[in-house]
């Protein structure tokens, strides 16, 4: 069998195909602002030359993200934390709980017997958009998301920016850069901040497994955060190659499923 699973976010898309259960083929790509259900269509169509089959082979493919209603090819949808919570025990079939952290949003699910999800907690005390936070940041500072990734736990130097919303965040790092603080300090209080933030929406719910715990979503990228967020939480994320794609993954499984 044959599915797909289409992660439509604020600043990516992300597609995923299944075939038997085994990743086939994937791809990434902008989002598109308001033509995302085009930017949708054409990752489309340069996945499916990548598994090498074409449309009609495809027995469901299914919608997930902010903008899953704009994927015109989907034959169904689900909202993103079922997806988050499918591709945890597609990764990982002991996974206790599953933090999903991307441009926008920040999710973390309890998992339960079956395919149950036990709790649920969203983005807490302007804690969205922190992704798109760290890309503007980074422009800003005139880093890549390498770079800031690259960043030592010290990197800050004792400096400090507001940790309870993006705007004022934003703020007291370009107040730190008038006063010539070093670009990368600035960066390093900024990476801190989001460290808290998440840390802060993983202590809203019943504290996850130290050793079951799955992370998923695009900041799995960012070193400097995971390690920081591991440091601070105290929990041994498991992240598996393909978590930047989970809540696709996820989405194939359900179309797999239905």
């Amino acid at each position: 069998m044959i599915t797909a699973g289409v992660d439509v976010g604020l600043e990516n898309i992300k597609i995923v195909i299944l075939k038997d259960g085994k990743i086939a083929a994937k791809s990434e790509g902008p989002a598109g602002g308001a033509g995302r259900g085009r930017a949708a269509e054409k990752l489309w169509e340069e996945t499916l030359n990548k598994a090498g089959i074409q449309a009609a082979d495809v027995s469901k493919t299914v919608a997930t993200g902010a903008g899953k209603y704009d994927v015109a090819f989907a034959g169904d949808r689900v909202v993103e934390v079922v997806a988050d919570a499918r591709a945890a025990r597609y990764f990982y079939p002991n996974a206790t709980s599953v933090v999903d952290a991307g441009a926008d949003q920040v999710r973390v699910a309890t998992l339960g017997e079956g395919d149950k999800i036990e709790e649920v907690v969203l983005n807490q005390k302007c804690s969205a958009g922190l992704g798109i936070m760290l890309k503007y940041m980074g422009r800003r500072l005139g880093m890549t998301l390498a770079e800031m990734s690259a960043l030592a736990p010290d990197a800050a130097g004792g400096k400090t920016v507001n940790d309870g919303c993006a705007v004022f965040t934003e703020m007291d790092a370009l107040e730190l850069l008038n006063r010539n603080v070093h670009k990368k300090e600035v960066a390093g209080a900024v990476v801190q901040t989001v460290i808290c933030r998440i840390n802060a929406i993983l202590k809203d719910k019943i504290p996850p497994a130290k050793e079951t715990t799955v992370f998923i979503g695009g900041m799995t990228r960012n070193t400097a955060v995971v390690d920081g967020l591991k440091a601070r939480s105290g929990i041994r994320f498991l992240i598996p190659e393909e978590a930047q794609y989970g809540c696709a993954v996820g989405a194939a499984v359900i179309a797999s499923d239905r």
